[in-house]
């Protein structure tokens, strides 16, 4: 008779607000093996107490399967899905009784979209193959496919980008529900993008920026509109962080001097440009990392000095955007290789700043968090947290060092070592105000988290975490 083993509730070891101030409550289950096999699971959903993941098996890791789990990591169904190098997976969601699959099939030169259907309690598959698209090609023809996710995660917008030899380009925009039915397709005059941006209200916007030149194309599945304007800042990354009331809000990052760093990579302000399409105006708004910014994000002492005041924040990224209904975030914090004989052997992720930009296109504040995470290249995806949203505001979960998780927030904090020494879990909860609450929770030793939270059907969150040998499911519950 199987032994049952029922959740534990874990305590709250110290929170920086008072105790009615909580983030969440979390429910550890039983350690197994199945979340330690792999430093990149592909989560596809959440749904009564199971757990759907798509993983790569085989000798070579070149076999795709869909596996589901109970949350004492039992394996409950497996079913192979495809060989690596012709399909490729881009995630999926649990709708009702069946796991939908995005996929692309690259064979004889062409590119076949398409939705693989599946039981959601046995895995085998449900239903017809549903194709979004098929491209036949010939020799020296490429292809490639882009999908974009909407913030309310319920829409999903599809790239398809055709290159015929000696042929002008291709670009077809297709626009999806969560279950991949089609609401529509069009030909965009876009050629090129390295911007990405898909609203809750079903507009697709692609945008480019070269040397202050940007082009942005909005489709809404009736029409294209093109708008350029330029900015004379010198840009190192930029990303759309919204789109409202016919406003494109957007976040760039700025290294005042010239380098030998990669783009991206040096940071001195963050900028926030808000074009309005309607007038047709730009505004564009400057942010300087100061003194205090600089040494939190280096994990130095609020007081330290800095060498000729040069307040350039190394190895910096601007790595994500979030919105809510009066302005958005933009996430940056510093990321860097250490390399042996040109073979990476270690991955470190230093500081976190936080930039709120209203409705006006003004930033109303910056926060610097101090976080310092050193991981083994393999498991860098350990160090791998993300800012997720949540009905309260932007929510961070990630394990830093146990013995100086409580230090004020002037003095440096351990660097953790993920796999290798005693941490703690930690959620950040960050209000539209400033504020912010903060949580610990007690975990067993030397244990990860992989990536972030994931969003499950009953609104709560679910956490995969894992150590050398072992790993084990944290569902958290945010405090009403």
């Amino acid at each position: 008779m199987k032994k049952i083993v029922f959740p534990i509730l874990v305590a709250v070891l110290f929170q920086c607000t008072p105790m009615l101030a909580q983030v969440a409550s979390v429910e550890f289950f039983p350690q197994g093996k199945a979340l330690a096999k792999t430093y990149e699971p592909l989560f596809v959903g959440c749904k009564d107490g199971q757990a759907v993941f798509v993983q790569m098996t085989g000798r070579l890791r070149n076999k795709m399967e869909l596996v589901i789990y109970d949350m004492e990591q039992e394996e409950l169904a497996r079913v192979a899905l495809a060989d690596e190098k012709e399909v490729d997976c881009y995630g999926g969601y649990i709708n009702g009784d069946s796991v939908d699959l995005l996929m692309a099939e690259w064979k004889d030169n062409g590119m076949r979209v398409y939705r693989h259907r599946c039981d959601a309690k046995t895995m085998q598959p449900s239903g017809r193959v549903l194709t979004l698209a098929d491209y036949k090609g010939t020799q020296g023809d490429k292809m490639g496919f882009t999908l974009g996710v909407s913030p309310n995660q319920q829409l999903l917008a599809g790239i398809y980008l055709i290159g015929r030899e000696n042929q002008r380009g291709e670009m077809q925009v297709g626009f999806y529900s969560r279950e991949l039915e089609e609401y529509w397709k069009m030909d965009s005059r876009c050629r090129g993008f390295n911007m990405m941006y898909v609203t809750d209200s079903g507009e697709v916007l692609l945008g480019s920026q070269n040397n202050g030149e940007y082009n942005i194309f909005i489709l809404d599945g009736e029409r294209e509109e093109a708008y350029s304007f330029s900015v004379e800042d010198k840009v190192s990354e930029v990303r759309i962080a919204r789109y409202m009331d016919g406003k494109v809000y957007l976040v760039f990052t700025h290294s005042a001097k010239e380098d030998f760093f990669p783009t991206g990579t040096v940071v001195d302000y963050v900028g926030a440009i808000c074009y309005d399409t309607q007038t047709q105006t730009v505004k564009v708004e400057r942010h300087n990392i100061d003194k205090v910014e600089y040494n939190r994000l280096n994990n130095e002492k609020d007081g330290a000095r800095v060498r000729d005041d040069d307040f350039r924040v190394l190895y910096m990224s601007l790595n994500q955007t979030l919105e809510d209904e009066s302005g958005c975030y933009a996430m940056l914090d510093q990321s860097w290789r250490v390399t042996l004989e040109g073979v990476p052997t270690e991955y470190h992720r230093m500081g976190m700043m936080v930039c709120r930009i209203g409705n006006d296109g003004r930033f109303e504040w910056v926060k610097t968090c101090r976080v310092s995470n050193v991981t083994p290249w393999e498991a860098r995806k350990t160090a791998d947290y993300r800012w997720v949203s949540s009905a309260k505001g932007p929510l961070l979960v990630w394990v830093e060092s146990k013995s100086s998780y409580d230090n004020p927030e002037e003095k440096p904090v351990k660097e953790f070592k993920t796999m290798n020494s005693a941490g703690i879990l930690t959620a950040l909860l960050m209000g539209s105000d400033g504020s912010m609450i903060r949580q610990h929770y007690e975990i067993s030793s030397k244990q990860s988290l992989l990536g972030a939270p994931h969003l499950m059907d009953n609104g709560d969150y679910l956490l995969l975490m894992r150590g050398v040998s072992r790993g084990y499911f944290v569902k958290m519950k945010l405090e009403k």
